[in-house]
C-alpha cells in the first residue's frame, strides 16, 4: 500500500470466505479431489473401452502429428472452416482455456508459491500482471458467456436440422453458463464491498480494468447491496459457484463435452496416410476371416473406438453429406453416434428417434444421457423437427452381446451403408478428425469379403472386374476400340516415352467419355508430347473394387497393373480420369507402385494447364461461354487440386468462368458416382447427381465443365433427366482446350452431345 488512499493491485484469494464459513478450504480442497476422481473414472473406463479394439499403429510421423494437433486445437483450424459455428464455438474454447488458466494461477499462487516462497514473494497475482490478469478474463470470460448464450440459442431457439438435443447437453450448457456469469457476480459484490488495509477496492482506478464486474458493482451500489447483504449475497454465490463447477469437472467424461479431451487425442493421432489411400489388409491371403473388415465392435480397433467418443455431435458431416440431402439413410453423424451409444451401454438412438435396447436380457436402461429431450413433431408447416425430420420413435429391444452384435442389418441398413459415395465431405469438415469413410469401406468389406452380402449392383460390378477387367462387363478386346482411326502408340511397340497415358475404363467404354480420351490424344499431339498407351495390357485398376469393399480383388488388380507398368520406361503417367489418378499415385505406392519414386502421377487438368504454361499449348479460338466448373471429389477433396483446372479455363479466350455459389472446391458436393453409385440405382429420394446440377445452375452457366469419366455419366443422366439436355452443355476440360486450339487439317474434332 503506496498511501492512506492507494494500494497496490493485488488479488486476496479466499476473501470474505475464510472465517466465514468453516473448513472452507478443506471442503473445496474433498470436492476438488472428488470431481477429479469421478472424472478420473470416467476417463479409464473410455479408454479401457477403447483398449478392448483391435492394435493399430499411430505412433509415426510424431512432429507432423504434434504441428497439425497445435494448428486444429489451439488454432481451431478446422473448427472455423464453417463460419458462424466456427467463431461461436472459437469464443467458447478460447474463453473457457483462459478462465481454465486464470483459475489454475490462483491454485498455483494459494497451494504452491506462497507456502514455498512467503506470503510476499509468492504472490502472483499482484502489480501489472494483476492488472493484465483482470482485463484479459473479464474480456475473454464475457466472449466464453456470449459463446455459450449463442449455442444455447442455436441449439434450442433456431435448432438447424444437423443438431439433435440430449439430456446432457442442457446439463452442459446452463452449467458452464452458471459458471461464466456467477464468476461477475461474484466478482462485482467483491469489487463493491472488499476493503485492502482499510481502503476500498471500488475507488481504485485499477479496479475498472476488471470492466465486466466493475460494472456489476456500479449495479450492485444501485441496488443497495453494500455492506452486510452484499458480502452474505456473495458467501452464497461464492459456494454454489464452487458446486456447480466441481459437478461440471466431475460429469466431463459422461456428457458430450467429453470432447475436449478425446477431440484433441483423436486429432493427435489421425491418419498420415495419403487422403486418397484407404488402409489396407496386409497379406490379405493369409487373414483369418474374423480379421477382414469390421461387422462387430469387436472387429473395431482402438482408434476406431476413440473417435466414437471424440464425435460432438455437431452435425457438420451431416450437412455436407450427399446422401443424406438425396434422402437416403446415411448420416455420417448419426452412423458414429449409434455405434458410440452401443459401445458405451447405453441405449442406442436412432436417427428416427427410435431408443434401441441392446443387452443379454435387453431391458430398458435409464441412460438418461442418451435420450432425446423431445421426440420428433411437426412444424406448423408440416415439416419434423425435434430430434431429427424422420418420423418414428417408440423403443426396441435387441438381445445380445454389445461388443458381438452383428451391426449390419440391426443398426445399420443396406441403404445407409451402400449410399456412401466415399466422396469424403464428412471427413473434410469434421472438426474431431472422424474416419467415417474408413469405417464404412471397414463394413464393406466384411460383407464382400466374408459374408457375400452385396447389393446385385456391386456384385455386377465386382464380376466385371474379376472377368473382364472392367466395371461394364465389356470384352477386354474393345479396350482400344475408342482409338480408332487415331494411331495410338502402345508401349508394347515403343517401349519407352515420356508419358504413359492411362486411359481408364470409362474413357475405354462409355461413348460419351470416349470423345475425351480422343481429345487427350490430339491435345498431347499438338504439344509434341512423346505418349504412348498401354492398350490391351491396360486393366481396372481396381477402385471400384476396392470401394466396394472387394479388397482382394482390388490387390489383384493393384499387382497386375503394377507388374505390367515395370516393364515399360516412362517418366510421366497422365489419367483423364481421378479415381485412376487417385489409385495409382496414393494406393498403388503401398503395393510397389513406382509413383513419387520412378515417375510421377498427373490428373489430365494438372499436365495440361502444365503445357499451357510452357507455351506448349496456346489458346487462341474464343470460345464464348459462361463456364462452371464441377471439383471431382478425388482430385478436389482427395488431392486438393483446384486451382490447375480454373487456371485452364480461364486461359481460354472468351470464357466467363463462374464458380458455384459456396459449393465449390472442398465445398462442392459429389455427383453422387463414387463409392460404386455409378452402378447402383439411387437409394434417395432424389439423385445426388440432380442436386449437385441444381446447385451449379445456381451460377447460371452456359457450360459445366468436369474433370472425370464418372462426373461425366452422371452429369449425362442428370441433364437429361433433368430437361436441361439441350441448354447446358456439359464438357471436359480437355474438350474446351482443344476447341480453343487453331484449326489444323487433320483434326478430328470430337463431337460433343
Amino acid at each position: 500500500m503506496n498511501g492512506t488512499d492507494v494500494i497496490v493491485p493485488v488479488r486476496e484469494i479466499y476473501w470474505n470466505v475464510q472465517g466465514h464459513i468453516p473448513f472452507v478450504q478443506t471442503l473445496l480442497y474433498l470436492l476438488a479431489i472428488s470431481s477429479i476422481a469421478v472424472m478420473s473414472y470416467g476417463i479409464w473406463r473410455d479408454v479401457r473401452r477403447w483398449g478392448l479394439g483391435r492394435p493399430e499403429r499411430r505412433d509415426t510421423q510424431l512432429l507432423a502429428r504434434l504441428g497439425d494437433f497445435v494448428q486444429q486445437v489451439f488454432g481451431q483450424k478446422r473448427v472455423l472452416r464453417d463460419r458462424l459455428p466456427g467463431i461461436m464455438h472459437a469464443m467458447i474454447f478460447y474463453g473457457f482455456l483462459a478462465l481454465f488458466i486464470g483459475t489454475d494461477i490462483i491454485a498455483i499462487e494459494e497451494d504452491f508459491t506462497i507456502p514455498t516462497l512467503g506470503p510476499d514473494a509468492g504472490k502472483i497475482l499482484v502489480r501489472d500482471f494483476y492488472k493484465f490478469y483482470e482485463i484479459t478474463l473479464d474480456t475473454l470470460g464475457l466472449l466464453f458467456v456470449i459463446g455459450l448464450v449463442w449455442a444455447a440459442y442455436r441449439r434450442y431457439v433456431t435448432r438447424p436440422n444437423r443438431l439433435d438435443n440430449r439430456r446432457t447437453d442442457a446439463w452442459v450448457l446452463a452449467s458452464m453458463l452458471y459458471i461464466g456469469l456467477s464468476g461477475y457476480w461474484i466478482e462485482g459484490l467483491r469489487i463493491l464491498n472488499q476493503e485492502i488495509g482499510g481502503v476500498r477496492v471500488f475507488e481504485q482506478d485499477w479496479a475498472r480494468l476488471a470492466w465486466v464486474g466493475y460494472l456489476h458493482a456500479l449495479l450492485y451500489r444501485a441496488l443497495g447491496l453494500e455492506g452486510e447483504a452484499g458480502l452474505i449475497l456473495h458467501r452464497v454465490l461464492w459456494i454454489i459457484h464452487m458446486l456447480v463447477t466441481f459437478a461440471f469437472v466431475a460429469s466431463i467424461p459422461y456428457t458430450k463435452f467429453r470432447h475436449m479431451f478425446y477431440t484433441p487425442l483423436n486429432t493427435f493421432f489421425r491418419s498420415t496416410r495419403p487422403k486418397g489411400a484407404l488402409p489396407t489388409i496386409d497379406d490379405i491371403e493369409d487373414k483369418d476371416e474374423s480379421e477382414l473388415g469390421a461387422n462387430r465392435l469387436a472387429d473395431l480397433t482402438w482408434k476406431q473406438r476413440m473417435s466414437l467418443d471424440a464425435c460432438m455431435r455437431c452435425g457438420r458431416c451431416q450437412a455436407n453429406c450427399p446422401a443424406y440431402a438425396a434422402g437416403a439413410d446415411l448420416s455420417p453423424k448419426w452412423l458414429i453416434t449409434k455405434l458410440d451409444d452401443l459401445m458405451r451401454g447405453a441405449p442406442v438412438v436412432m436417427r428416427d428417434g427410435t431408443i434401441v435396447h441392446v443387452g443379454a436380457q435387453a431391458q430398458a436402461a435409464a441412460g438418461a444421457d442418451r435420450r432425446p429431450t423431445t421426440p420428433p413433431d411437426e412444424g406448423p408447416h408440416g415439416q419434423l423437427r425435434g430430434l431429427n425430420r424422420l418420423k418414428g420413435g417408440g423403443e426396441h429391444r435387441i438381445v445380445g452381446e454389445r461388443e458381438t452384435l452383428p451391426l449390419y442389418g440391426t443398426l445399420i441398413s443396406a441403404n445407409e451403408l451402400w449410399s456412401c459415395t466415399t466422396c469424403r465431405a464428412c471427413m473434410t469438415e469434421c472438426p474431431a478428425m472422424i474416419e467415417h469413410v474408413d469405417d464404412i469401406i471397414e463394413l464393406r468389406r466384411k460383407l464382400a469379403l466374408v459374408e457375400g452380402d452385396v447389393p446385385e449392383g456391386v456384385q455386377t460390378v465386382l464380376t466385371g472386374i474379376e472377368r473382364n477387367g472392367n466395371p461394364w462387363k465389356l470384352p477386354q478386346r474393345e479396350r482400344t476400340a475408342w482409338a480408332e482411326g487415331l494411331d495410338v502408340p502402345t508401349l508394347a511397340e515403343v517401349e519407352a516415352v515420356d508419358v504413359l497415358y492411362w486411359v481408364g475404363c470409362a474413357p475405354s467404354y462409355d461413348a460419351r467419355s470416349r470423345t475425351v480420351a480422343r481429345a487427350m490424344v490430339q491435345l498431347m499431339r499438338r504439344a509434341g508430347v512423346s505418349f504412348a498407351i498401354l492398350g490391351e495390357e491396360e486393366t481396372c485398376t481396381g477402385d471400384p473394387a476396392r470401394r466396394m469393399g472387394e479388397e482382394f480383388l482390388y490387390q489383384t488388380q493393384a499387382q497386375t497393373n503394377i507388374e505390367t507398368m515395370r516393364q515399360y520406361k516412362f517418366k510421366t503417367v497422365v489419367t483423364t480420369c481421378a479415381h485412376c489418378f487417385n489409385t495409382i499415385k496414393n494406393e498403388y505406392p503401398r503395393f510397389g507402385g513406382g509413383a513419387g519414386t520412378d515417375y510421377e502421377v498427373v490428373h489430365h487438368t494438372q499436365f495440361l494447364a502444365r503445357l499451357v504454361r510452357e507455351g506448349r499449348l496456346t489458346p487462341q479460338r474464343r470460345v464464348a461461354a459462361r463456364i462452371a466448373y464441377h471439383d471431382p471429389c478425388y482430385i478436389g477433396r482427395y488431392n486438393d487440386i483446384y486451382d490447375d483446372p480454373r487456371a485452364l479455363i480461364a486461359a481460354i479466350p472468351g470464357v466467363e468462368l463462374a464458380e458455384v455459389p459456396e459449393r465449390n472446391r472442398q465445398k462442392a458436393m459429389c455427383c453422387g458416382g463414387g463409392g460404386g453409385n455409378v452402378w447402383m440405382e439411387g437409394w434417395g429420394t432424389r439423385g445426388v447427381n440432380v442436386i449437385r446440377l441444381e446447385q451449379i445452375q445456381q451460377a447460371q452457366p452456359t457450360t459445366l465443365a468436369m474433370a472425370c469419366p464418372f462426373c461425366m455419366i452422371m452429369f449425362e443422366d442428370a441433364a437429361k433427366n433433368t430437361g436441361v439436355g439441350d441448354t447446358l452443355q456439359r464438357k471436359d476440360v480437355a474438350e474446351l482446350l482443344l476447341e480453343s486450339l487453331p484449326l489444323e487439317d487433320n483434326d478430328a474434332t470430337p463431337s460433343v452431345s
